[in-house]
Order: structure tokens, then sequence, then C-alpha cells
């Protein structure tokens, strides 16, 4: 990683740290607590909380990057319109303060003593083993998150996932893939040096077998009506295929890449996970994870493979497409090479930036099944600069 792009990492790393200390230490009571920052009745204090901390902290890093969120909008003076000399973009900061935030609602309001801060019943022997049984595991994967991915240059660099249930910290970047305990950690900072010392590489699977089941099995969100109706149109697997395959059908977001790795049991391996049409900062955090991902036996070659989905009539979800197509995608070619980036600029068409949708596949690199049904269907592989 360059000079600047580490300067970065540890910045959102402590940005996060930050976020996860605040709700740590937050009694129930508060976390639980409504309040009326954002002008909506419903959004809590375990929203609010790590928020401000990652927009605050990310503000005060860098005053010229833009921070988006889904509550906030984009915050920043620099406009994404504005280019410095060299004509480059803005360096983005997309957000996701809390993810799987009703799950993690209902988890706290279970408890009894609305006194004890967030840290002390997470930290009692069966809190993980409670979450998982309300809602799927493992909680490495399913726990409730905070995540940043930063954009710069257009390219997205590097991911950062804190996991509050199982009080972990990942990191998706060029130097690797690892994950860091964060519940015996006290000093006031953390960087990215101290991960890779302190922490362990995540690695990521193939489907060597090459089993029908394996390669078929997914998990995406169905939660929400128009959701079901936009896989459907993508035409890929009937409805009785889908009820079939279908892992899992109301995952978090950002954490959705890690059911491809080796956190996932291996007697229940995924051959592929879906954006069904949701939102930029449900996905955004999986496109590092797809640029830097490896297994353990294959270093030098890329692990994961990132495809778009679009339909002749898409669907919309708040005036948004589910689906888009080249021609109204974020992901931008770059001519004369086969590689996309962001297009930043087109986050100026919308009010709030955080509304952009897509629908996404990410499969491991062996998973014929998927590139077989992407040429079939003649949807596009978005291929990223590795």
């Amino acid at each position: 990683m360059q000079g600047i792009e580490i300067s970065h990492c540890n910045a959102t790393i402590n940005a996060i740290y930050r976020a996860y200390i605040h709700l740590m230490e937050s009694s129930i009571e508060e976390a639980l607590r409504p309040v009326m920052a954002y002008g909506k009745s419903d959004t809590l204090g375990m929203d609010a909380i790590p928020e401000i901390a990652l927009t605050r902290y990310l503000s005060q890093y860098d005053s010229n990057c833009v921070v988006i969120t889904e509550e906030t909008g984009a915050v920043g003076t620099q406009s994404f319109f504005s280019r410095n000399p060299n004509g480059m973009a803005p360096t983005v900061f997309l957000c996701d303060p809390m993810d799987r935030s009703a799950p993690f609602q209902e988890f706290l309001k279970a408890v009894a003593d609305k006194e004890l801060r967030v840290r002390e019943y997470l930290n009692q022997e069966a809190s993980i083993k409670k979450w998982e049984a309300e809602h799927s595991g493992p909680a490495t994967i399913t726990g409730a998150y905070s995540a940043i991915t930063c954009i710069r240059r257009q390219i997205p660099i590097f991911s950062v996932l804190a996991n509050y249930i199982t009080q972990q910290i990942f990191v998706a970047c060029s130097a690797g893939n690892y994950v860091f305990d964060l519940s015996k950690f006290t000093a006031n900072n953390l960087d990215l040096e101290t991960i890779k010392q302190g922490g362990r590489k995540v690695f990521f699977h193939g489907l060597e077998s090459n089993r029908h089941a394996e390669m078929h099995r997914f998990v995406t969100f169905m939660g929400k009506a128009g959701y079901a109706e936009n896989f459907n149109d993508s035409g890929f697997m009937n409805p009785e295929e889908m009820n079939r395959f279908l892992h899992y059908n109301n995952p978090g977001g950002p954490s959705r890449a890690l059911y491809l790795s080796d956190l996932q049991p291996k007697e229940n391996q995924i051959g592929f996970i879906l954006a069904n049409g949701e939102k930029i900062g449900e996905w955004i955090h999986w496109l590092p994870f797809v640029r830097f991902a490896r297994k353990e036996d294959e270093q030098d070659e890329p692990a994961l493979r990132l495809y778009e989905i679009f339909h002749p009539r898409p669907w919309t979800k708040d005036g948004i497409l589910m689906s888009t197509p080249p021609a109204y995608s974020v992901f931008k070619a770059i001519p004369g090479s086969a590689n996309v980036v962001i297009d930043v600029d087109r986050f100026s068409y919308f009010e709030n930036p955080s509304q952009i949708r897509s629908t996404l596949i990410v499969a491991p690199f062996d998973n014929y099944w998927t590139s077989r049904i992407i040429s079939q269907y003649g949807y596009r592989e978005i291929l990223l600069e590795c």
C-alpha cells in the first residue's frame, strides 16, 4: 500500500474503533433510546452513536473528503464535480454505521438489566450462542456491524468492518484480509500494522468438488416487498430452486462477502452471494474483498469474481433502479482497459448517494455455474484493478 493509502486506512480503522468503543461503553438503555438527531422517530442511540463517531473522526482527518451515510447523505466541503489540479476525483468514505440494527435492537431489548453496558452483556458467555440461535450463524458473519469503504481515485482501496457481537475488526486491503480480536484490546489507537501482527489472515474457499448444490447455494436479502420480484427477473433460478438453495434470506450487507471465506463452515459452503437490488452501503464493502481475496494455497490468484445483473425492464425501489444496465451503472469502463472504476461523479445525481442500488453477484472464481449463467444471459463481469 502507498503511504497515503496506509494513512487513510489507519484513520478509517480508528474511526471504526472509536465507534465501537462509544457504543460498547454505552448502557443498553442508551443504545435503545430513540433520538431525533436525523428527524426520524425510528433512529436509536445504537444507530446515532456510531454514525456521529465515524463522521466526526473522518471529517476531522480530511476536511476535503466526502463522507456518505444513509442517514445524513453526503457530508464534506468537496463537491463531486470539484477536482484538484491533477483532475482527480475526491476521496469518498462510504459508511454503514450500523448494519443489522433491527436484530441488534431485538437482541438488546431482551436484556432485563438495561443499565448494563453493551460490552458487559456481550462479554457474557452465552451471548454469542443466543445471537446465533435467534439471528443465524456463525456470529462472525451474521453479527451487527459498522463498516467503511474508502474510494480513492475512483477505486475502492480498502474496507474496514467491526462486528459488535463477536468484538472483532476486519480489514480488506492490498496488504491482505485480516481479522483482529477487539475484546481484550485496550489501547487508545489501533492501526493496520497492529492488526496484521496481532490478527490472522482470512482466506476464501474454492469449489473444488463442483457439486451442484454447492455451486447453487446462495445468500441474499428477501426480507421486504420487491426483492423476490427483482430476484426472479434475473432469470437464473426458478422459485422452486430459489427456495431450495437459499441459505439465508435476511443477511447483513457489509459482512456478506465473508460467507465465501473460511469463516463459513465447510459443510455449508456458499456458492455465491447476491446484492438483490440493494443500496450501495450494503455491497460497496464487498469490493476490496473481491480485489484482494485469496485462497490459502493460491496467493497470487484472485479468489472471487464479481458480476453485474441487469434486466430489460428493471424494478425500482423509492424511484431508484434496482438493477442497472451499463449506461446507468456506477461501474464505469476505463477506455482501453477491461477494468472499471467507481463513477463518483454519478453520486452527485442523487440527493442522497446512499440510495444508489445495484444487483450484483460475488462468487468463488471457480464457480463455473455462475460464470456460465452470466454468459448465457448476457450479464457482465465487473473487473476491478487487482
